[in-house]
């Protein structure tokens, strides 16, 4: 039986934060089923399947800090509402299952590729767990459940929207801030975020600096976002042998289950560029790095043999639903490392659109608008 949740994990992210450019039918609601294949399993398969997700969140993340190289004037202020789109590349978006040596799971059909998120909108192989319900040794060796590896969802960026208020201080300084309080959409779930960032002109510290043509400065940003929801498996769902397959719990027992998601993402970079009345220009060069971590919190049913079968055939099931709590406890580093970027501002009146690209491991777009003073 094919597990079908509520909950899919690339609609809640854009589902809560309003993008529409993925296609209406991008689902992966199938990454479900790999919860049933034990916590090494589950947990090695979800990490191959979500890497290219998480690089790409946290580098998303990491745009739209800045639309000029020169910090506001003192008490000057801008409020930006902007979207970063990171591209993954080409070799992010299929993984070989045969080399990631799953303890539990093998191969049945379908070949070694499978599609990760943001691979082709194809079906990957199918894995199945076997087990002998007499215990090792036994020779009646029977399936306890298979699934399909799920499809990508044929879309190869991966959104991240964002506000952000910057303020100028003394010394050619601009604090910068990122917040969203925690905040419930619907069936989606909730999400929060929070980032603060600081960028420095330099050009005052240089003999000779405030001749200079253009802005130089250094900026800093760091970004932190939590998302989570809710998950509704029962033992319903995994048990494919309702005959053979023993239930010992209740319904309350898969009570609590739920997704979070949280990232941080920081950048450092150095700045130059030119500001005029109506247009800034600016480039530079900086790092960026990020970390993704998924939790499962609550109990998942699997199916395992029944150790009280071989003792007791006639009064016991061969197989037995098992729970699995917090299955799983990923935490992915971004394939991020060092990163060049462009930008620009226009500015009419108090108004301005921006835009930037970032070229790195995972290179991505940034557009914006907002409003701004000195």
């Amino acid at each position: 039986m094919k597990l079908r949740y509520r909950t899919l994990l690339l609609g809640l992210f854009i589902g809560i934060l309003g993008f529409s450019t993925l296609p209406a039918n991008a689902q992966i609601g199938d990454v479900g089923q790999i919860l049933q294949s034990g916590k090494a399993d589950a947990n090695t398969l979800a990490r191959a399947y979500l890497q290219p997700f998480g690089s790409g969140f946290g580098a998303a993340l990491n745009t739209g800090w800045t639309n000029t190289a020169k910090p506001h004037k003192k008490f000057g202020f801008d409020l930006t509402i902007s979207s970063g789109l990171a591209i993954v590349p080409g070799a992010d978006k299929t993984f070989d299952v045969q080399s990631l040596n799953l303890q539990q799971l093998e191969i049945e059909s379908g070949g070694n590729i499978a599609q990760t998120i943001n691979g082709k909108d194809i079906a990957g192989p199918t894995l199945a767990a076997y087990a002998d319900p007499d215990g090792p040794g036994g020779i009646s060796e029977q399936k306890i459940f298979d699934f399909q590896m799920p499809k990508g969802t044929d879309f190869g960026y991966v959104p991240s929207p964002m506000i952000k208020a910057g303020v100028g201080l003394i010394k050619d300084t601009e604090l910068m801030f990122r917040y969203m309080p925690k905040t419930t959409i619907g069936d989606f779930g909730s999400f929060n975020l929070f980032g603060v960032g600081a960028k420095h002109g330099i050009n005052q510290w240089l003999p000779g600096g405030n001749l200079l043509p253009v802005n130089l400065s250094l900026m800093f940003g760091y970004t932190n976002m939590e998302v989570g929801s809710g998950f509704d498996v029962t033992a319903q769902d995994v048990i494919e042998d309702p005959q053979n397959t023993e239930n010992p719990y209740s319904a309350s027992q898969w009570d609590g289950q739920k997704i979070t998601m949280n990232t941080d993402a920081w950048s450092i970079n150095a700045l130059v560029g030119k500001t005029l009345p109506m247009i800034s220009i600016y480039g530079g060069i900086g790092y960026e790095a990020s970390t993704f971590n998924i939790k499962t919190p609550g109990s998942y049913p699997t199916v395992v043999p029944n150790p009280d079968y071989s003792n007791d055939p006639n009064n016991n099931e061969p197989f037995i639903v098992d729970a699995v709590d917090e299955p799983l406890d990923i935490s992915i580093d971004g394939d991020n490392g060092f990163r060049a970027l462009a930008g620009f501002r226009f500015r009419f009146a108090v108004f301005h659109i921006s835009g930037s690209y970032t070229l790195s491991n995972y290179s991505s777009y940034n557009v914006g608008f907002g409003i701004s003073f000195r």
